[in-house]
């Protein structure tokens, strides 16, 4: 599915959501199937065990593990027992149904551009005064990027239990057969532009970015988009110099027209060797599936190392009852998740991708690297319109080579549209 599409579909579910949540207030307190009304903790004073639900877009062989996962879990809890719900398609449309119709999972898995709207429409509950005790959570633990995604209004309402830090990967092969050095952990955006230069020739490019988030330029200069309190920033001088060097980059020729990359297929476009370097997720199978070494380092920098991160985090329902016992189930489950999920959004789990992705252990040390610099975005309640919005009027009109300033003031005003 293209971006656009994707977008689009965002704004529905966004629309959806308020909608449902609106219905699901008008209708009253949910008990979630779980406990009576006024009785969240009878079932631990009783001695019998929390029910409790976890919702998850996971499938086939992915949900036999998850659920396998979980079985341990409950097998080491004497309060609480976990129950998986596989929704693999159409997640996010049936999940909000499920909010409607008061039958809301007590967990459930979320992509970090949903936290911010379900916590700012009651969806999801505030976690902070239930993990405060906990000896087995430790916020200490996380890579602060990862950890940054589910907090919205300074609360924290998601913990996260994957972090793909977005890697430079290269084709060491095409490199050596044009005598150019090897990228590094301290490249700048010049030194990758001069190497991609070298290495544009006979129909190959060298380099395809086209998945790379446009917000991440601007963080190489220490700019953005939105600041955490929710401002736009996008016209400040270092979201600006982002911007005029992302139009550097696509007017350079070392990259294949974002139509002809979609249709060839981005990531193929680098495992047949049509493209030298590829921005992708840590946790992406070139190695195994291209017949090139590849390599792998920290993605180049402006005045600032940074690099976004694909983060998957889990939130805890409003509606359930017995919370403190349900933020314990919470912590345990991501936990365990994070010796399973490769690239772990902990230092202590970090070292396991040698374990369950040994094809990786030769990029250890720069995924760790970029573990420490990796980020998500400042994710806002209608998320999914901004996204649209600079999809349409910043991305597309800076790579169609039109005056940045203007196209940033043109994307300012529709985004004040959107969020006023």
């Amino acid at each position: 599915m293209n971006r656009k599409a994707t977008t689009k579909i965002s704004q529905i579910i966004a629309l959806m959501l308020a909608a449902v949540l609106v219905l699901a207030a008008c209708g009253g307190s949910s008990n979630n199937g779980n406990t009576s009304p006024g009785k969240g903790n009878e079932s631990a004073s009783s001695g019998e065990k929390e029910k409790l639900k976890v919702a998850t877009w996971a499938g086939a062989e992915e949900l036999r593990e998850f659920e396998e996962l979980v079985g341990k879990v409950n097998a080491g809890a004497d309060d609480y027992e976990i129950t998986v719900q596989s929704i693999p398609a159409d997640y996010y449309l049936k999940l909000q149904n499920m909010i409607a119709g008061k039958q809301s999972p007590d967990f459930m898995w979320v992509s970090q551009e949903y936290v911010a709207q379900y916590a700012s429409l009651g969806a999801i509950a505030s976690l902070d005064e239930y993990l405060t005790d906990l000896s087995t959570y430790n916020q200490d633990d996380y890579f602060q990027g990862a950890l940054d995604v589910g907090v919205y209004n300074n609360n924290l309402y998601a913990l996260p239990w994957i972090s793909q830090p977005y890697m430079l990967y290269y084709n060491q092969d095409m490199f050596e057969a044009a005598g150019v050095d090897l990228p590094s952990n301290d490249w700048t955006w010049d030194d990758f532009i001069e190497a991609g230069k070298q290495l544009t020739k006979d129909g190959e490019w060298g380099a395809l970015l086209s998945n790379m988030p446009t917000a991440m330029y601007a963080w190489s200069y220490g700019g953005d988009i939105f600041d955490k309190e929710g401002n736009i920033v996008l016209d400040a001088p270092e979201a600006i110099q982002g911007m005029e060097l992302y139009q550097t980059i696509v007017q350079s020729g070392i990259s294949p027209a974002r139509a002809q990359a979609d249709s060839m297929g981005n990531g193929d476009m680098f495992k047949t060797g049509k493209v030298a370097m590829f921005i992708g997720g840590a946790g992406d199978d070139f190695e195994k599936t291209s017949n090139f070494k590849v390599g792998m380092v920290v993605p180049p920098k402006g005045s600032e190392q940074v690099t976004f991160s694909w983060i998957g985090a889990m939130a805890m329902a409003s509606s359930t009852k017995n919370k403190p016992v349900a933020a314990k189930a919470l912590v345990d489950l991501t936990n365990a998740i994070h010796e399973w999920k490769v690239v772990a959004p902990t230092k202590s789990g970090f070292d396991l991708i040698k374990e369950s992705r040994p094809d990786k252990e030769y990029a250890v040390e720069a995924i760790r690297q970029a573990s420490e610099v990796a980020r998500g975005f400042n994710n806002q309640p209608k998320q999914g319109e901004i996204d649209g919005v600079i999809w349409e009027k910043l991305t597309q009109p800076i790579e169609k080579g039109e005056n940045v300033t203007e196209t940033i003031k043109d994307a300012i005003e529709k985004l004040n549209d959107v969020i006023k």
